[in-house]
């Protein structure tokens, strides 16, 4: 069987970059509208330009996925599930969601529609694409953390779409896990208004407070480029390719989605291609932090996956300083590589940063140039990096130029479409259709006066030419077949304006609209009186060291909660190593299964499987993932829902009551510092020393835990800034 052509899935946070990304060969765009999506910050679009970009897209047969990926509140579900409506009756192609309640709604009001789960759904292996598939997804986008052999896995067990990232940011933490920039400051990445605190310079010391040696930014990744692995994704049978950036410029868009497009089409048309050096400095003058890395897709996490001592774009290395004109803002530069007025420099050494537009240029020798304007302390040896290439950008720019969402006549993106003309009696059929969707086909007949006696027949040949004529339009006609006889009288206008109305019609069809749906959601809000008290331990070593200083609920929760029942929520790893000991103690305990089980945990519960349901099937077991929810129910355990699925509404606990999950932990998102220390990141890569320390913030703790290979990041000391517990079914407060 032919393997399905790859998607190419481009970015765009506004107008700008969806026309880049369509012109630059992308067959299919991703962006968010004015609600709920997880790029707040980006320009995003306005209804009627959503309109108007899912119109356009469609016109040139490309088509539009509209990000819809935040937890939502239950007094927001309406609202999302009316502007889920309206996306619907524009023509969107698919929304891509994380929460799982809305999912569920979207899914019972609009099943035709399709929806991809999020990164943000934190899915990392078959099991969890699996049940993502039963919850109505069509398509599940990937972890970013994951290995080749992994994609390859998962690709080859599930008919669902798989769409992984080949390009762009990564976060340091597991998408969907990360509660680092709300704690910070209030920004939520689950909410799209992340602050990236990652970014940020880390003093790292050890649990005695020495420093250790690491990257002064060492949570910030590189960006992730997999140009030279796209054979093998196609091979493993990857869906889609998304390129992260809903927040980068046009220009980053149009020559990313150019470069990927150009080597994806070499693969399917050659089966290998070799990547120039010329794509590959493209790819790093206009984005890169500290160059890129492929650390996971080649199953490494190690320091060669971290940006090291620069967080932002390093740009290109282009020279090094030899001096400066005394009493000027000129600099003498010998170059190692190239430089023209109306690049953008930055000059480096030491903690010394200077830089701006190179607009004066003079050559003073072969290798030597003099620039300027350039401010700030500058010394000889200082390096020189070329931050972005006017001619570059200027050249990438020709590329939308004069282009609107209307089109226009500089657009090179053409869809190649057929045509059918038949000529019977003194009337002419013209059907257009695209050529790869012969359903989308169009039909116009016109009726035309005889040829009279006088009159001279219309020459077959001038009415092709007039067909062909395809103009401002973005239809190029690649097959065009003539029937029947063409005895009537026409004229050039007439023929023109029979293609025009057929070409018309096609693009009035491609930008058909839906009906719009009736939605509604009445939530009735839910008796949250807790029916217990849990203390929630993200390893073994601090619960041990809870119980050695006295029950913790002599430290807190007794004033507030002292009469409600006291349960110990353990790793489950712990509680099945540590089983004898638990049995028959004085302590309830309820094991949970974290959000992320990747590798050696994995390993485990497969291997202990039996052994475990044997010590939970009466107690049950929290379960933090998608994967892990249908071998516990399979095996009579009942299965609560933890943290890290992230339950946000009574629609997420409505989705997951499905699957047979019973009860439903809120998502941290709704925990506040009164519930004590909950993890804030989980983390693939782990870096140097146990305890991260930046200005003016709390300290963070690196927790280790034994048989798991991700760590945790917690806060060190909550400090003064506790707020009042958050409460549900169960209180939790976080050791």
């Amino acid at each position: 069987m032919k393997k399905k052509k790859c998607e190419l899935l481009a970015p765009a946070g506004g107008t700008e970059q969806l026309i880049a990304a369509v012109e630059n060969g992308a067959d299919a765009v991703y962006l968010g509208g004015r609600l709920f999506n997880a790029r707040m910050n980006a320009g995003n679009f306005s209804d009627e330009e959503m309109r108007r970009a899912i119109d356009f897209a469609h016109q040139r047969n490309v088509k539009i996925h509209v990000t819809m990926n935040t937890l939502v509140r239950d007094d927001e579900l309406e609202e999302a599930l009316d502007y889920a409506a309206f996306l619907y009756e524009a023509g969107a192609d698919a929304l891509i969601i994380q929460d799982l309640g809305l999912a569920g709604l979207i899914s019972r009001f609009m099943p035709d529609l399709p929806l991809h789960l999020s990164t943000q759904g934190t899915v990392y292996d078959l099991r969890g694409v699996e049940t993502a598939a039963r919850l109505g997804f069509e398509r599940v986008v990937l972890s970013r953390e994951l290995s080749l052999a992994e994609i390859r896995e998962i690709c080859a067990g599930t008919d669902t779409e798989i769409e992984v990232f080949v390009h762009g940011a990564l976060c340091v933490c597991y998408s969907g896990q990360c509660q680092l920039s709300r704690f910070f400051g209030g920004r939520s990445g689950n909410r799209g208004a992340c602050a990236q605190p990652c970014r940020l310079p880390y003093m790292t010391k050890s649990t005695s407070g020495t420093p250790t040696s690491t990257f002064p930014y060492p949570l910030s990744p590189r960006d992730m480029c997999l140009i030279d692995h796209l054979g093998e994704l196609i091979e493993a049978g990857v869906a889609s390719f998304k390129i992260e950036g809903r927040m980068k410029s046009p220009e980053y868009v149009g020559i990313i989605t150019s470069i990927y497009r150009k080597y994806i089409d070499l693969y399917e048309k050659n089966g290998s291609y070799r990547v120039s050096e010329e794509d590959r400095l493209a790819l790093e003058q206009i984005f890169n932090r500290g160059g890129f890395t492929d650390e996971y897709l080649m199953d490494r996490d190690g320091d060669a996956l971290m940006s090291g001592e620069i967080p932002k774009h390093r740009g290109v290395q282009i020279g090094t300083v030899t001096g400066r004109v005394r009493g000027s803002d000129l600099v003498d530069v010998e170059l190692s590589g190239p430089l023209e007025r109306g690049d953008g420099v930055e000059i480096r050494g030491g903690d010394r940063v200077n830089g701006n537009l190179v607009t004066y240029y003079q050559e003073l020798d072969r290798r030597r140039v003099r620039i300027g304007d350039i401010r700030g302390d500058v010394q000889p040896g200082d390096d020189v990096y070329r931050i972005s290439s006017g001619r570059q950008l200027a050249e990438i720019r020709k590329s939308w130029q004069n282009i609107t969402l209307e089109g226009g006549p500089s657009e090179n993106r053409r869809v190649p479409i057929s045509m059918r003309l038949i000529g019977k009696g003194n009337a002419l059929t013209l059907s257009a259709a695209l050529l790869q969707d012969r359903k989308q086909a169009v039909t116009v007949t016109k009726a035309f006066s005889p040829a009279g006696p006088e009159d001279r027949p219309c020459d077959p040949e001038r009415l092709e030419a007039a067909m062909r004529k395809t103009g401002a339009t973005p239809y190029t006609v690649e097959k065009l077949r003539m029937d029947g006889s063409f005895e009537m009288s026409m004229k050039v206008s007439e023929m023109n304006a029979l293609r025009r109305e057929v070409l018309e019609a096609l693009s009035e069809k491609l930008s058909a609209h839906r009906s719009r749906p009736m939605t509604y959601y009445n939530y009735l809000p839910q008796d949250d009186a807790p029916e217990a008290v849990e203390f929630y331990y993200t390893d073994w070593d601090s619960f041990c060291a809870d119980i050695r200083s006295g029950h913790p609920e002599e430290q807190e929760g007794d004033a507030l909660y002292g009469d409600l029942p006291h349960v110990y929520v353990l790793p489950v790893t712990d509680c099945e190593k540590h089983s004898s000991e638990l049995l028959g103690g004085e302590y309830t305990v309820l094991p949970y299964v974290p959000a992320v089980t990747r590798g050696s945990e994995a390993a485990f519960l497969t291997e202990r499987f039996d052994s475990i349901v044997s010590h939970c099937r009466e107690t049950g077991i929290y379960v933090g993932n998608l994967s892990w929810i249908a071998p516990f129910r399979e095996a009579g355990v009942p299965v609560y829902a933890d943290c890290g699925l992230n339950v946000y509404n009574q629609a997420s606990r409505d989705a997951l009551a499905a699957l047979g999950v019973r009860q439903c932990a809120d998502s941290l998102e709704a925990e506040t510092t009164g519930n004590g220390r909950f993890p804030l990141m989980v983390l693939q890569h782990v870096p140097a020393g146990d305890i991260l320390e930046t200005s003016r913030r709390p300290q963070l703790q690196i927790v280790r835990r034994a048989g798991s290979d991700q760590a945790v990041i917690r806060a060190l000391d909550l400090g003064g800034r506790v707020e009042p517990p958050h409460a549900g079914e169960v209180v939790r407060f976080y050791r």
